[in-house]
């Protein structure tokens, strides 16, 4: 079960991992268009209830000292909701290749879901996609979602995606 300093570990590992590939990880530009990202999978990946989610985000084109707001609603089929926004950072890996890092907070909402400890919780996630076409990709995601504990229990939970990304007029 994660605790604070773990979830603030797992995510500051994570910034500084592609922080650290410097050399081969070159900041991306990313389109000055808006996206639109459909995303669909597994939550509770490591748990033994494996329940179908999927998500709708806005990406923002506008950067702020490279990093990119999102917003976010999720459903999964087991009534579970999460609703969020954060910031992302993007790498170009080459001319059609981009990893992406995100982290932001979100309302999460059970229902018959998983007790994930409280309502406040924060997700993070690393993507990598590929330029299918212009404005076109397709993008695979791990996130992982916890509360940092803040609630009484932080069983947290993680999510394997599959997308697809389609830049705004």
């Amino acid at each position: 079960m994660p605790s604070l300093p773990n979830a603030f570990l797992f995510t500051s590992l994570t910034f500084l991992s592609a922080a650290g590939f410097g050399g081969r990880l070159v900041a991306g530009e990313m389109p000055a268009a808006d996206r639109l990202i459909f995303h669909g999978g597994v939550s509770g990946l490591f748990d033994a209830e494996k329940p179908p989610a999927f998500a709708t985000e806005y990406r923002f084109g506008r950067k702020w000292i490279g990093l990119q707001p999102w917003l976010s609603a999720g459903w999964a089929t087991d009534g579970a909701t999460l609703f969020g926004g954060g910031v992302t950072r993007a790498f170009a890996l080459d001319s059609r290749w981009e990893a992406v890092l995100g982290f932001g907070p979100g309302y999460y909402d059970r229902h018959e879901g998983q007790d994930l400890g409280n309502h406040l919780e924060f997700y993070s996630f690393a993507e990598l996609s590929c330029e299918l076409r212009a404005g076109h990709r397709v993008l695979l995601r791990l996130g992982h979602i916890s509360n940092g504990s803040l609630g009484d229990s932080n069983p947290g939970t993680e999510l394997l995606t599959l997308g697809y990304s389609v830049s705004l007029p």
